[in-house]
């Protein structure tokens, strides 16, 4: 029998349905809103200022949040300011906040400098937390959107609803490069029971999303995995339906060394998951999960580990699966990016927002009477 799920049914918008939901959402002035976003060089930094209707705007306490990496190139701090300009005028009042991503020694610290920030904020009074993900890395994103879930489902009485954005755009993700760190280590908040002696002996399933161009992340990644559990199988994640119909077949060329001879993949074990909707991957993982439960539960349990490094819409899938089981997300660091020049617009219809209603007033959540 298949485990509760929390996000069953979820308040999920996208496109054009998502731009009109918020625009009517945010329609009222009683609204008070908390915005925490991304102030980065990614063009869709600034995309959340048509969303916000100019009424619920003035009602709006805006977090500014930019991400610092070493020797950034002087191009991309320049769009970082200018993006960081267009949303101080648009949110008056709005706080911009620094986040070192790396120690002087490379450690990641980003994600608890983020929730260091976060935990100071005064949520009295406000009624919708909005976290945009557009500009943010996940190591930064997800440890925010965790402690706020934290916050608000350990106090009944609270009213507050939580929404993550995201900006999805294919054309924009194939322009931006990342240069990886060489560290792999679980996201903030996302260790899970990896490591427990408890977990000694369970059986661990690694599901990577695989995205072009991040062979190289991947196979740092499972070799931190065989390393500690040599019999690691791998469930690699592929979007399909997708934004390009061919792009399945592409990954499965780029990534065919390491699914034939690193990983063991079998053709029965691939993970298809709708580029396009994060609840298509939720639901996918969580009944893996439930089956696996059944099946290794008299010889040491399971354990299933996450890796999404693709696109930002489709991890918020990977995000809900692990906020509700306690699953581990490993991750490597990206400690500096490179971009590469854009012609022209993205074509029409290639940019959609995502909006996911987490926690609140639309799940039967009511402050006390």
């Amino acid at each position: 029998m298949s485990g509760v799920r929390r996000w069953e049914p979820c308040v999920y918008h996208r496109g054009a349905h998502a731009n009109e939901f918020l625009c009517e959402y945010l329609a009222s002035n009683t609204r008070r809103v908390l915005l925490v976003t991304g102030a980065g060089f990614d063009p869709r930094s600034t995309r959340i200022v048509d969303l916000i209707p100019p009424q619920c705007r003035a009602n709006t306490q805006a977090i500014l949040l930019r991400e610092e990496r070493p020797n950034p190139e002087r191009a991309l701090l320049e769009l970082a300011i200018q993006n960081r300009d267009a949303l101080m005028t648009a949110f008056s009042g709005a706080q911009e906040h620094f986040i070192q991503v790396f120690a002087e020694d490379n450690a990641v610290i980003g994600g608890r400098s983020a929730a260091r920030i976060i935990r100071s904020l005064p949520l009295k009074g406000i009624t919708d937390i909005f976290v945009d993900i557009s500009a943010l890395s996940i190591g930064i994103a997800f440890p925010i959107i965790k402690h706020f879930m934290e916050v608000l489902s350990r106090t009944p009485e609270s009213v507050t609803n939580l929404h993550v954005l995201s900006c999805d755009s294919p054309p924009i993700d194939r322009t931006i490069r990342s240069r990886p760190s060489d560290r792999v280590a679980p996201i903030l908040g996302f260790h899970g029971e990896w490591g427990l002696h408890t977990k000694s002996h369970a059986a661990i399933l690694w599901m990577p999303q695989l995205s072009h161009g991040k062979g190289g992340v991947l196979r740092r990644i499972f070799q931190f995995l065989i390393n500690d559990q040599p019999d690691t199988v791998v469930c690699p994640i592929l979007p399909f339906p997708s934004s390009r119909p061919r792009l399945p077949d592409e990954l499965l060329e780029e990534f065919a060394d390491e699914l034939q001879a690193e990983w063991s993949v079998d053709v029965r074990d691939l993970v298809y998951a709708d580029e396009k909707s994060p609840l298509d991957l939720y639901r996918t993982i969580l009944r893996i999960d439930d089956a696996r439960k059944r099946v290794f539960a008299s010889v040491g349990g399971s354990q299933i580990v996450l890796s999404p490094i693709g696109s930002k819409a489709l991890s918020l899938g990977a995000l809900m699966a692990a906020l509700e089981r306690n699953f581990t997300i490993l991750h490597v660091e990206s400690i500096g990016y490179t971009v590469e020049e854009q012609h022209g617009p993205p074509p029409p219809g290639s940019e959609e927002l995502v909006h996911i209603w987490l926690h609140g007033e639309a799940y039967g959540i009511k402050g006390a009477e």
